[in-house]
This record gives structure tokens, sequence and C-alpha cells, in this order.
């Protein structure tokens, strides 16, 4: 092995590190958990955990003796922030449609085979779906919105993805063959709908947002209790989050 292929590799492997730290519902691993869900022995995850704690990427918490994100990747997203405001950009429209809605209403973006949360605003129906957290990781796919991003993406980009999340669909109650299915009906009717993969007895409706250049690197979806998602509202639904996605790449590509 070279020192450049050396050098990369260590690279690839320290931001998994940071990617499992942050999918992490505690945001808090312990080292043994690191170590076996990277496939690393312990020796090596110890120290890239050790690295990057220097960096201040990652803090380690003594009470717990875990690890957990640190202060210079809050600083690095700040300072991104002006180049990739989809966040600032979104917010009044995505304010309307929850108060249009009265539904909970997100904001997630494609990161890798991932989306991230960005923004959750609630409406005010009297029951509001806390389905995603802001900050958490689901794998691209699952829920409305990462189903609407990947549905979205060409053949290939599918595969890809789909063979990369392979082993994390069974915690999702899905396989392969459902999630293509569930593709081929989003592109089919232009808009995914997630039936309680991301939370039980909730539906949710979304729809991708599509970047200056038309890639979907974002969605939006609302979500609500089954009971309140009738059909004939779904539609209703549909138009609004269209509008909020129309308002939001038109701000976008001003």
């Amino acid at each position: 092995m070279t020192g450049a292929t050396s050098t990369s590799q260590t690279v690839g492997r320290a931001i998994q590190l940071l990617r499992l730290v942050a999918s992490s519902k505690s945001h808090n691993l312990r080292l043994i958990d690191i170590a076996e869900m990277a496939a690393l022995d312990k020796s090596t995850a110890h120290r890239l955990l050790q690295r990057l704690v220097h960096e201040r990427m990652l803090e380690r918490d003594p009470s717990r003796r875990g690890y957990r994100l640190g202060p210079l990747l809050h600083e690095l997203g700040l300072a991104a922030l002006p180049e990739t405001n989809i966040q600032t950009a979104s917010e009044p429209a995505l304010r309307r449609l929850a108060r249009t809605t009265g539904d909970m209403a997100f904001l997630i973006v494609r990161s890798g085979f991932e989306t991230v949360c960005l923004n959750r605003i609630a409406g005010d129906f009297e029951i509001q779906t806390l389905t995603r957290n802001v900050g958490d990781r689901h794998p691209l796919g699952i829920g409305a919105g990462g189903l609407a991003i990947l549905a979205a993406l060409n053949n290939a980009d599918v595969d890809i993805t789909i063979e990369a999340i392979a082993c994390q669909l069974s915690r999702y109650r899905l396989t392969e063959d459902a999630l293509r299915e569930r593709i081929a009906r989003t592109r089919e009717r232009g808009y995914a709908i997630d039936e309680g993969s991301a939370a039980l007895d909730v539906v949710a409706l979304g729809k991708a947002v599509r970047s200056r250049g038309g890639v979907p690197t974002a969605a939006v979806f609302a979500a609500s209790i089954s009971s309140r998602m009738t059909e004939t509202r779904q539609l209703t639904i549909h138009r609004h989050i269209s509008e909020c996605v129309t308002a939001i790449e038109s701000t976008l590509s001003s």
C-alpha cells in the first residue's frame, strides 16, 4: 500500500467514525461499539478517535465513557452555511406549509447515503408527530423525504445506494425488493408516501427539492397521524408540498 493510499484510507475511516457518532440516537458511542460498527479492530478505532478528539471533531464524555460530536464540526457547519443556505432559503416556505396544513413540516438534505434533518416546524393540529429531530440521520430512502430523494435519482445511483444501505433495511421493516417497489410507486405518482417505516401510526408525504443544476439534494415532507391522512387529504397535502418545493427552488435559483 502506498503512502497516498494509506492516507486516503485513514481519512475515509475517520469520516466513517464521525458519521457513526452523528447517526447514534444518543450521540454518545463507546469505543467497543464504534469499533464493531466500523468493522475495525479496537486499537485502530482508538487511534482514530484520539486524533479526532485532539482536532476537536469529537469529545469524550468521561462519565459515560463515550464519544460525541465536537465543537469544530459545529464551527465548520456555520462556515458552510453561506454556501449551502437551503435551511435559510426554505424557512418561509416551510413555515407556510406547517401553517397551511396544520401538520409537522420537515426539511431534510442528502448526505452521501444518508439524509439529515435540518429543520422541523410544528403546525397547529392538536397531535403533532415528532418523527425526526433536527440533526437526526437516516439511510437514504427511509421516510417520505428520503424516499422522495432516492426516487428522484437516476437508476444507477439508486442501485448504488440500495447496495450501500441494504444491511440497514431490516431495522425499518424493509427489504430491497420492497424499497424498489416504493421507488417505482413514488415515480409513478410524483411524490413519496411513507406509512409507518419511520414511526408507527404515522403517514408522511414528501417531495424532492432540486438544486439549481437539477440535482435532488433535499426534500420537504409533512407528517401526521394515519387517521388524519385520508386519500382525499393526501392530495391536498401534496399540492401544498409542491407549492413549498417550488418556492424553495425559486429562492435557491435566484
